[in-house]
Parts: C-alpha cells; sequence; structure tokens
C-alpha cells in the first residue's frame, strides 16, 4: 500500500475489453497522482483481463466467475480500497469514459472544502457528441424515478457553475469515505446489491441526503461517457430493473406520507406511460419495439412487482436502518421535490 494514496478508482468491468484502453489511458494521464486503481470484472469472456494484465500491469484486478452487477461489484472493490486506512475517496467509474487529465484533480479539490460532502459530480458529456450534455447532476421524481439533469442538451455554458445537486450519477461520482461508511447498509455493502445494476446510485444519493450530506456539481472536472455501453438503451433488461429498483427507493427511502403518495400517484403515471407508447414517444415506446409478447411492458411489470414483494420482508428491515439515521425533517424533504425536481413529461417522453 502506498501511503501516499488516498483515493481509489473502481471500474466494473463486463465483456467491455473494447472500451478499456480510451478509460484507462485517460486515468494514466491524470495530473493527479494519489490514487490507485481497482478493477473488478464481472466474469468477462472477452479478454478483458487478460489486456488488462498486459497493458496496464499496476491495476488490481478483481476476477468474479460471474456477472454479478454494477452494485455488488462495486462493493467488492470498495471494501477492498478501505483495507487501507489512507484511503478517503472512492471514484466508481464506468468502463465506457474517457476522462479529462484534470478530471481527478479539480474533484479532490472541492471535496476539502466542505466536511458537510458526500459525492462530487463532473460534468459528464457525450463521447460521440461533445457539445452534448450528458449528466450534471440527477432531478428526481416524487415517485423516486430520477433522471440526468441536462441529458441531451447542447452545452452552451449553461452549465458552467458550481452548484449544489440532489445526488451524483455513478459514471463518475467522487464519494467520501466518511458519507459511504455512515450510510451502508450493513457490512460492506455501500451500494445495495439487491438491486444488481440501475438506480442504486439513486438509492444511495438518497441515502446521503436523509443522512444529512451534501453533494455538489463541478464543472471544472470533465469527462465523456458513451452511456448505456453495457446495459443497452431501451432493453427489457434495463426497463425491468428500473421499474423494480424505483419501488425499492419508495420503500427504503420516503417517509410515511411521501410514502404513500408515491405508492397512489403510480397509476396515474402508469396510464401516462401507456399513452406514450400511442404516441410512438419516449422510453416507453422505444422500449415497445424491442419486446416480443413474452416480454412486452406488462410482464415486465408484473414481473417487477413480484420481486419487491418477494423482497418486501428485507426491504423493509433496510427501511428501519435508513430511517433510523435520517437526520432531515420531512419538510425539508418535501422541499428536494421542489429544488431538484424532474418534469413528469420529460420523463415520459423525453
Amino acid at each position: 500500500m502506498n501511503p501516499e494514496e488516498n483515493l481509489t478508482i473502481i471500474i466494473v468491468n463486463w465483456n467491455g475489453k473494447h472500451l478499456l484502453k480510451n478509460c484507462l489511458d485517460s486515468i494514466s494521464k491524470q495530473t493527479y497522482k494519489k490514487f490507485n486503481v481497482i478493477l473488478v470484472d464481472n466474469g468477462s469472456n472477452d479478454g478483458s483481463v487478460e489486456f488488462i494484465e498486459k497493458n496496464f500491469s499496476e491495476i488490481k484486478i478483481i476476477k468474479l466467475k460471474e456477472n454479478t452487477g454494477f452494485a455488488y461489484a462495486n462493493n467488492l472493490g470498495i471494501k477492498e480500497a478501505f483495507k487501507n486506512r489512507n484511503i478517503k475517496y472512492i471514484i466508481t467509474l464506468n468502463n465506457d469514459t474517457k476522462a479529462d487529465k484534470d478530471y481527478v484533480k479539480n474533484l479532490v479539490q472541492e471535496v476539502k472544502k466542505d466536511k458537510r460532502i458526500g459525492s462530487l459530480q463532473p460534468k459528464v458529456v457525450n463521447f460521440f457528441e461533445k457539445d452534448r450534455i450528458d449528466s450534471v447532476g440527477m432531478l428526481i421524481y416524487k415517485d423516486c424515478s430520477a433522471m440526468n439533469k441536462g441529458q441531451k442538451e447542447i452545452d452552451e455554458g449553461q452549465y458552467d457553475k458550481k452548484e449544489e445537486i440532489f445526488g451524483s450519477s455513478a459514471s463518475a461520482a467522487l464519494y467520501t469515505r466518511k458519507a459511504l461508511e455512515d450510510t451502508r447498509l450493513k457490512d460492506g455493502e455501500f451500494f445495495d446489491n439487491d438491486y444488481f445494476a440501475y438506480y442504486e446510485d439513486v438509492d444511495l444519493a438518497w441515502r446521503l441526503r436523509l443522512a444529512g450530506f451534501k453533494s455538489f456539481y463541478i464543472p471544472s472536472s470533465k469527462i465523456l461517457h458513451v452511456h448505456s455501453a453495457t446495459g443497452k438503451n431501451y432493453s427489457p433488461f434495463k426497463a425491468f430493473h428500473i421499474h423494480r429498483n424505483q419501488y425499492y427507493n419508495i420503500i427504503k427511502n420516503l417517509p410515511n406520507v411521501l410514502l404513500a403518495k408515491a405508492l397512489f400517484f403510480m397509476p396515474y403515471k402508469y396510464s401516462l406511460l401507456i399513452l406514450s407508447v400511442f404516441k410512438n414517444k419516449g422510453p416507453s415506446s422505444n422500449l415497445s419495439k424491442n419486446t416480443n409478447f413474452k416480454n412486452n411492458i406488462f410482464f415486465i411489470v408484473l414481473k417487477s412487482w413480484k420481486e419487491v414483494f418477494l423482497n418486501l420482508f428485507n426491504l423493509l428491515k433496510k427501511r428501519h436502518r435508513i430511517q433510523k439515521n435520517k437526520k432531515v425533517s420531512n419538510e425539508e424533504i418535501k422541499k428536494w421535490f421542489e429544488k431538484y425536481g424532474a418534469n413528469l413529461e420529460d420523463m415520459i417522453y423525453k
């Protein structure tokens, strides 16, 4: 262990050999040097591990036999990083990214300014259209769904100022050790392993907020992102996990009154989603084109509900832990939906 290192970058990989050179080359060129890299490989069979061992031998690789998903693999990496007591910060970085040379340096400079910081979000732009935003933070809705702030917008300087955000996208976020340790669900479970993939960063953002931590967007830290290079856009797999995990977020994170309101709202949202299919507009419409009868939207929703009911006891145990750790009032939580709220039409039709 290098005593100079105070940060670990965690990269989760699954059959991403074609993406790794861009990502790892950009990490090796960072102006900030006090970090190490842990790559968790989810049972790749495309030669990813061999490629890294040959070309980036300084990277520690955790080799898994099968695809365990984003949450579990990141947790393994974070737990390994925290064996070094000098590590104060964790960056979770997608393998389909390419970092600016000052990406890490500018995040570390900002995180030292405020002890309340739980996470930091860089400016993430589209890998192929570099004038188009991918994410500058997280927007939330009252049903615990979320979307990337600024996604698909042309970058005209409208996001060039540092600002507080609800939470950070785990595609390229910095988290403080204290925030991760104070909000973990149990030993070694910083992201919720039950999520497998998608919305696990939304859940973590909620837990950080409820525990009194803050998140900020740092425009001077920049990164390119392919977006959904591993989990394809509009796939039944992605739709199922997002839908199921949205309910996980509702049950675990919302206080009683807001939880009830979120559940009562869902039938109305379903009607809007069905309408968007008929209008041939939005993610649900695109998803419907990629599904067959046995794997259509109706069955995805039913499968999601089934998983929620089967896991309800475990979710309620986690809810008890999260709500017990809550340090903010219900009135403050309500204000989050105003300050960091997503537009429902954008979520349905964009």
